[in-house]
């Protein structure tokens, strides 16, 4: 039996999908952008058996972890939504430790409490995850390394990877990823994010992402 819509997070979806996706994530641009972008693409599961549906944020949820956590939470108890439904919170590391002191061991024990919430951290940022469809982060010598960790700000609007990135792409980022640059080598991200990844560790604390383990899960084979 199709399911009712979720007027909460989008209208038009398909009411009859088996599995939903719902997302959580900080960035108003970048991620939003992305993420709509793979929906749309070639490269989206469009079986019509999955469903990406962004949540939309209240003005006064905030934005670090533990506010988008309890946002997913309460669609959650708010909605509808079948046990084989994945809740998941797309975050990143940035200032999170340094500024907000968030524990994100405790992040990952809270998210474990509930039934399908899964972490997807990008360190130190989303960037990083675009970086590795560009360039392979083992190709870095040291002295990069460190400074694609810290990520200083270099800017008003830019910080080191944005214009790392920039680079990269032969132009200027201006956090609006251009799908036909990024999208075709998303299987080329995935494997190099996987090498990066200890196995042993629910989040990435050297330079990587967990975003990984939701594309592979949304890729069409």
């Amino acid at each position: 039996m199709p399911r009712e819509p979720i007027p909460l997070i989008r209208e038009g979806g398909f009411k009859d999908a088996e599995k939903l996706f719902i997302l959580s994530y900080e960035g108003k641009v970048s991620e939003k952008k992305y993420f709509n972008d793979f929906r749309d693409s070639v490269f989206f599961n469009d079986s019509g058996l999955i469903e990406i549906v962004p949540l939309k944020k209240e003005g006064n949820t905030g934005t670090d972890p533990l506010s988008v956590k309890k946002l997913l939470k309460k669609a959650k108890l708010d909605y509808q939504f079948k046990k084989t439904d994945e809740f998941w919170l797309i975050i990143d590391r940035d200032h999170w430790e340094t500024i907000h002191k968030i524990n994100f061991d405790e992040l990952v024990v809270e998210c474990n409490k509930e039934d399908n919430f899964f972490l997807a951290m990008s360190n130190p940022c989303f960037e990083i995850w675009l970086i590795m469809h560009l360039k392979d982060i083992n190709e870095y010598n040291e002295k990069e390394v460190g400074l694609l960790s810290e990520n200083k700000s270099v800017s008003r609007k830019k910080n080191h990877i944005d214009v790392v990135l920039g680079d990269l792409q032969g132009r200027g980022y201006n956090k609006r990823p251009n799908p036909e640059i990024f999208l075709p080598l998303t299987k080329t991200a995935i494997e190099r994010a996987r090498k990066l990844d200890n196995s042993k560790d629910p989040y990435p604390k050297k330079l990587g992402s967990h975003i990984y383990k939701l594309i592979e899960k949304l890729l069409k084979e």
